[in-house]
Parts: C-alpha cells; structure tokens; sequence
C-alpha cells in the first residue's frame, strides 16, 4: 500500500466532506482520506453479483422545481451511473492503455426508487418549493432535515435510498457542483447522500455530466486521487492510482509526481476526460457496500420496501442461472457447483427425501439413482436433474 491512514481535519464540521467544482482551477477541496487496508478490504467479500441500489432526487428552487430536474432527467441519469460504474463509459476506449488492464466493471445497478417511505407509489423525485442554496455543510440543516428518507440519527442510521439533494447553488457558487460524505462519516445515518447542482445533471448538459458518478464514488468511500493535498503530491490509498496532484486536471497524461503516468481519466481526479474507475477503487467501494453503512441498501428486504425488487428479480434469477455450472451429469457420486459466490445445495431422491446437502462447496453422495438439486443463491432458486452412477 503506498500510503498510511490519512485524516485531515480542517473543521469538525467539514470532516469527511468532498466536493467538486465545474472548473477545479476554481477549487481543488479535499478535507480528509480514509484509508482502509487491504487486507481488511478482503474480509468482507463481495456476496452479490450484483449490488441494486434504490435513488431518490430531492428537489429544491424556489420558483418552479418541476421544470428544473424532471422524470427524463432522472433516468438519464441513472443510466449515465450505470454505464460509468459498469466500465461503459463512452470514452473508455480512449484510456491510456497503461491504464486499460485494470478498469474496474462494478457490479452495481442503480434504480429510480418506485415507493417512498410511506410505501406509497412514486416515481424517485420530490419537488420542494423552497429557496435553500447547498452550501457544505449549511444544507445538512436544510435541504437534508426537510426531506430525508432515511431513517436514524444524522450520523448513523439505515440507509433506505441513495438520495441525491438537488439545488440551484452549491458551494457557494451557481456553477458549484456537489459534495458528498465518506461512508467512515457519515456512518449511515441521515446525512448520507449527495448535495448536487441541477444545472449539472440535466439530460441537455453533456460538459460535466460525469461529475455525479465522481460523487457517487464518494458516497460508496473513495476519496480524490490526489488525496488532502492541494498544490502538492497526494496518496489516496488505493494501490493501483498513481500519486497524483489537483492541478492535473488538464488532462495530463505525463509523469508529474515520478509515480508512473497520471490517471487523468479516473472518475475521482478533477479532469474534461474521467472514464474510469480502476479495480482497487472498485474493491474499495464493495468493502463499504458490504459494510453495515451501505449494506441494508442492496437488500432484498430493502428492494422489496423501495418497489424495485420486480425489476431486479428477473434479470437476478437470468444472472444466476447462467453463471451457474453443475457437473458432471451423470456423475460417479460427486457434484461439482460453481459459478456462484454463495450458494446452498440440497439433493433429493425421487420420493421427494432430502439425502444431502452443502454450502459453498462440491455435493457428495455416492448412491446411484435420479436425483433433483436444488440449489438456492441470493434468495433465488434453481433446480436440476441429475444422475448418479
């Protein structure tokens, strides 16, 4: 690991925070790095293929919300998320191909929240007539307190929705764009979530639109490349992003911190050419997603509770059964399974009598006959023939 457990505190009350200007050159602002090593990333492993997350807007201007952010904006971007964390950016093909081996293909799939916290249907947007700006971290006691849908205390909860605060002004500027919490802070609780300019995210604005998914990165707890440093050299404590500085953003690809080429197209830099996530910043993100600050987020009791547990039933089960391998059939008595993260298997005869079972691992049972397996993963189920010599 290049770099030690980092924490600038400039204020208590900006701990944690991120943010992102239109123009870096106008602000290269970075308050903190949390690093979390290696090998504690590797204890909590990834358990889903794939990670569906349920996103609320919360809109604010005081004049007329609706026409600021409407239902064709919201799902441009959600596909633009989807794409971008899937290693589908448009200009991916244009990353230095040092750079190319180690794009990460996130496995997570973001939706439009289709019932609120009431249960009731909706559509993954509130409108809110009020004229409150996004000042970090002003809007913590606005924007959030007046419209949250998540439950517990501001700082550690249940996270129920990705929610995303959007406003005419944002850091104290009409151009300013967002800002975000690392989960380590923000622990879950309400004040998780970005605060976000809607200039920046509307179908027709195209310059900056990656800016969202630069956010999102630091909802799920990557910090910027360059790290707490402003004019210098800066560590983010993921491996495989080179040392970098803010004022790369020109997108330099040069060699200016003597640490290998500048990633000038990674989400988390400051730059007109991001396309990219690299797969240490991918394990990052799955570490927090898999930790009790992210996690209730993907759950199948959390799905169900947002309404997009239908959409993602059917496409999961299709996943699953294709990754799924059961061989060989016939077998001489034992089964292999794979394909599958985390899995159950039971075996039962032909009377419909459970004669073996097994987590995780190959199915052993040597009595010849017709059998039906039936394997359950994620809390889908599939079921095969298989003969047994």
């Amino acid at each position: 690991m290049k770099g030690e457990l980092l924490i600038i505190l400039l204020f208590v009350i900006s701990l944690g925070t991120r943010a992102q200007n239109i123009d870096p050159r106008i602000v290269c602002s970075c308050n903190d790095v949390h690093v979390v090593p290696k090998s504690e990333r590797l204890k909590l492993k990834s358990t889903q293929s794939t990670y569906h997350i349920p996103v609320v807007f919360h809109v604010f201007d005081p004049s007329d919300p609706q026409s600021k952010f409407t239902l064709q904006d919201a799902q441009y971007a959600i596909d633009l998320l989807n794409g971008n964390f899937s290693g589908q950016h448009r200009n991916v093909d244009n990353v230095q191909g040092t750079f190319k081996p180690i794009i990460a293909q996130c496995n997570y799939k973001f939706h439009l929240a289709k019932k609120d916290k009431y249960g009731d249907a909706f559509n993954g947007i509130t409108y809110n007539k009020k004229d409150w700006k996004g000042d970090n971290p002003g809007s913590n006691s606005t924007l959030k307190s007046y419209q949250n849908f998540n439950t517990g205390s501001n700082i550690g909860g249940t996270q129920r929705y990705l929610q995303i605060w959007l406003t005419y002004n944002v850091n104290g500027d009409d151009m300013g764009s967002g800002w975000s919490y690392l989960p380590s802070y923000d622990q879950g609780g309400k004040w998780a979530g970005i605060v976000y300019n809607y200039k920046m995210i509307n179908h027709s604005y195209t310059p900056n639109n990656d800016i969202l998914t630069h956010e999102v990165g630091h909802y799920l707890g990557l910090s910027h490349v360059f790290g707490a440093s402003y004019t210098s050299c800066g560590d983010d404590g993921i491996e495989d992003t080179p040392i970098t500085k803010c004022e790369a953003w020109e997108c330099s690809k040069g060699d200016i911190c003597s640490d290998g080429l500048v990633n000038t197209e990674n989400f988390m830099s400051y730059s007109g050419c991001t396309a990219m996530f690299t797969n240490d910043q991918g394990e990052l993100m799955t570490y927090w997603m898999e930790h009790d600050y992210r996690s209730n987020l993907w759950s199948e009791d959390n799905l169900i509770f947002t309404g997009i547990y239908d959409d993602t039933v059917t496409g999961l089960q299709e996943e699953i059964e294709n990754k799924l391998k059961v061989y060989p059939n016939p077998s001489h008595g034992i089964i292999n399974i794979e394909g599958l993260d985390t899995f159950k298997a039971e075996l039962f005869d032909i009377t419909g009598n459970k004669v073996a079972e097994t987590n995780n691992t190959s199915l052993t049972y040597a009595v010849s006959g017709i059998y039906f397996l039936r394997i359950i993963s994620q809390g889908h189920v599939i079921s095969k023939k298989v003969y047994i010599k």
